[in-house]
Protein backbone atom coordinates (compact mmCIF):
# COMPACT_ATOMS: atom_id res chain seq x y z
CA UNK A 1 0.00 0.00 0.00
CA UNK A 2 1.48 3.46 -0.72
CA UNK A 3 1.45 6.47 0.97
CA UNK A 4 -0.92 7.84 -0.67
CA UNK A 5 -3.31 4.91 -0.19
CA UNK A 6 -2.95 5.03 3.55
CA UNK A 7 -4.06 9.25 3.89
CA UNK A 8 -7.44 8.25 4.21
CA UNK A 9 -7.26 6.05 6.82
CA UNK A 10 -5.00 8.68 8.95
CA UNK A 11 -6.33 10.16 12.06
CA UNK A 12 -6.38 13.82 11.82
CA UNK A 13 -3.43 14.68 13.92
CA UNK A 14 -1.25 11.94 11.41
CA UNK A 15 -2.74 14.26 8.72
CA UNK A 16 -1.45 17.39 9.88
CA UNK A 17 2.24 16.28 11.03
CA UNK A 18 2.58 14.70 7.48
CA UNK A 19 0.98 17.80 5.37
CA UNK A 20 3.55 20.11 7.59
CA UNK A 21 6.58 17.85 6.72
CA UNK A 22 5.60 17.24 3.00
CA UNK A 23 5.22 21.39 2.95
CA UNK A 24 8.52 21.75 4.85
CA UNK A 25 10.49 19.56 2.76
CA UNK A 26 8.73 20.71 -0.66
CA UNK A 27 10.53 24.02 0.62
CA UNK A 28 13.90 23.03 2.55
CA UNK A 29 14.62 19.14 1.55
CA UNK A 30 16.78 17.58 -0.99
CA UNK A 31 16.09 17.43 -4.48
CA UNK A 32 14.80 13.74 -4.37
CA UNK A 33 12.53 14.98 -0.77
CA UNK A 34 11.27 17.66 -3.17
CA UNK A 35 9.97 15.37 -5.44
CA UNK A 36 8.49 13.15 -2.86
CA UNK A 37 6.74 15.90 -1.28
CA UNK A 38 5.48 17.13 -4.70
CA UNK A 39 3.64 14.09 -4.93
CA UNK A 40 2.28 13.50 -2.04
CA UNK A 41 1.30 17.17 -1.28
CA UNK A 42 -1.78 17.17 -3.37
CA UNK A 43 -3.17 14.33 -2.17
CA UNK A 44 -2.71 15.17 1.35
CA UNK A 45 -4.33 19.08 0.71
CA UNK A 46 -7.22 17.54 -0.76
CA UNK A 47 -7.76 15.34 2.27
CA UNK A 48 -7.09 18.17 4.76
CA UNK A 49 -9.63 20.66 2.94
CA UNK A 50 -12.26 18.15 2.58
CA UNK A 51 -11.58 17.15 5.96
CA UNK A 52 -11.97 20.62 7.45
CA UNK A 53 -14.76 20.85 4.98
CA UNK A 54 -16.91 18.27 6.82
CA UNK A 55 -15.39 19.86 10.40
CA UNK A 56 -17.51 23.00 9.61
CA UNK A 57 -20.03 21.63 8.57
CA UNK A 58 -20.84 19.54 12.06
CA UNK A 59 -19.93 22.87 13.27
CA UNK A 60 -22.50 25.08 11.77
CA UNK A 61 -25.25 22.19 12.25
CA UNK A 62 -24.47 22.35 15.63
CA UNK A 63 -24.61 25.99 16.20
CA UNK A 64 -28.04 25.75 14.03
CA UNK A 65 -29.56 23.32 16.75
CA UNK A 66 -28.24 25.45 19.58
CA UNK A 67 -29.84 28.73 17.98
CA UNK A 68 -33.03 26.67 17.82
CA UNK A 69 -32.92 25.29 21.21
CA UNK A 70 -32.28 28.74 22.44
CA UNK A 71 -35.39 30.16 20.02
CA UNK A 72 -37.49 27.52 21.15
CA UNK A 73 -36.56 28.34 25.04
CA UNK A 74 -37.29 31.84 25.09
CA UNK A 75 -40.35 31.51 23.34
CA UNK A 76 -42.03 29.07 26.13
CA UNK A 77 -40.72 31.17 28.21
Amino acid sequence: MTLIERIPLLNDQELLTLLGNARRLDIVGTPAQRLQAAEVLPALELEASQRRAVAQDAAVKKRSVAAARRRAASAAA
